[in-house]
């Protein structure tokens, strides 16, 4: 069975470190994903899966593209573990999330979206 998960990305964030951009390019030329060890649905992500990513913030708020999980969670050297991923693709134009609230069935209250993209792995 595949999945479909939204990977959330902000730029206070100590694994941001730089632009978003700059960490988009990174993880473009490593085809990881770092996870950590506190992200909630970790375990449950497995290679086929689609992705989303969601750039946050005030200078997002944006799908900003897409890709296809290559492994499930793998452990690195360090604390944290990370998955791989392929078929990376960052879009020309991103997606304003706002415009898509209604159709997101996660999303119970409309109000307070912005409460259901905490956590890394949604």
């Amino acid at each position: 069975m595949v999945n479909y998960w939204i990977f959330v990305s902000v730029p206070f964030t100590d694994f941001n470190t730089g632009t978003i951009q700059e960490m988009f390019r990174k993880v473009e030329n490593s085809k990881r994903w770092r996870i950590g060890r506190r992200t909630p649905n970790r375990g449950v992500l497995s290679a086929g899966d689609k992705i989303l990513f969601y750039q946050g913030g005030e200078e997002g708020r944006k799908i900003v593209g897409a890709a296809e999980l290559a492994s499930g969670l793998e452990q690195s050297e360090g604390l944290d573990s990370y998955v791989k991923i392929k078929s990376f693709v960052l879009w020309k134009n991103p997606v304003d999330i706002r415009t898509l609230i209604n159709e997101l069935s996660f999303i119970k209250r409309n109000r307070y979206w912005g409460v259901y993209f905490q956590g890394g792995v949604v």
